[in-house]
């Protein structure tokens, strides 16, 4: 796995996410050691299972199989060791590390696409708002003499993978309710869709100025941008649930 958050931008987040379940587990002792263990020799299925699947991914299953049966196998050592008390407090640190688990190759490939295309649209309109002629065919976008592709790696994945982490933690770190953690973690998935796209349409403009500035240090940097960006909307989506929450 650590490999494949090296070689894949998308993944790079990769890295944190068992750090944030160790202190997650850490910031939570409270609820779980509490607990009186009640240890299980049931928690060997899960245990045994994850096995099987490990088997799999060894004769052509893949890293993906061999990654989901690391985190049964993880939950299945809490049960055994802890019990179902010991799982309960656990839970949401073992949740964690699906965000770290490789993409499905399949999945990707069928949203790739869609998604390189939305984003085309989305800048299109949003030049088009300002008084920008462009032209789109596909994911080119022409504008004047400048012509810039959206790529397949600016399909927006990378911010929707990463957002989606960041928006369950926020949300687990203030406190939400339950479901004001499922909005946050829906709401990630248009702000990372729009934030893609004005990053698109930023580059757009920019290259008007300065073709040599679509590519580059600006190409680097509007990423980091954006993201910052895209946290400030899940906080604002986070103020209004609140607010209505409490007007309600």
């Amino acid at each position: 796995m650590v490999q494949q958050w090296t070689l894949d931008a998308d993944m790079g987040h990769g890295f944190v996410v068992p750090f944030v379940a160790v202190w997650a587990a850490w910031r939570g002792r409270a609820g779980w050691l509490g607990r009186p263990p009640r240890p299980t020799w049931w928690g060997l299925v899960p245990v045994i299972l994850a096995g099987m699947l490990l088997h799999l991914s060894m004769i052509g299953g893949g890293l993906f199989l061999a990654s989901v049966a690391f985190v049964i196998a993880l939950a299945g050592i809490v049960l055994t060791v802890g019990g179902v008390p010991w799982l309960k407090g656990l839970s949401f640190p073992l949740l964690l590390p699906l965000f770290m688990l490789p993409k499905l190759a399949f999945v990707y490939d069928e949203v790739t696409l869609p998604l390189q295309l939305l984003a085309s649209r989305l800048a299109e309109l949003a030049l088009s708002a300002v008084g920008v002629h462009v032209v789109r065919d596909g994911n080119i976008l022409t504008l004047g003499s400048v012509q810039m592709s959206v790529a397949e790696a600016c399909n927006g994945v990378r911010y929707l993978l990463s957002l989606g982490f960041l928006a369950v933690m926020y949300g687990w770190y203030f406190n939400a309710p339950v479901w004001m953690r499922w909005v946050l973690l829906a709401a990630s998935v248009p702000v990372s869709i729009l934030a893609n796209a004005g990053r698109v349409a930023a580059a757009g403009l920019c290259g008007l100025v300065n073709p040599a500035w679509i590519e580059g240090f600006f190409h680097g940097f509007s990423g980091w941008l954006v993201f910052v960006f895209s946290l400030a909307a899940l906080a604002g989506v986070h103020w209004l649930l609140k607010r209505m929450v409490r007007h309600g």
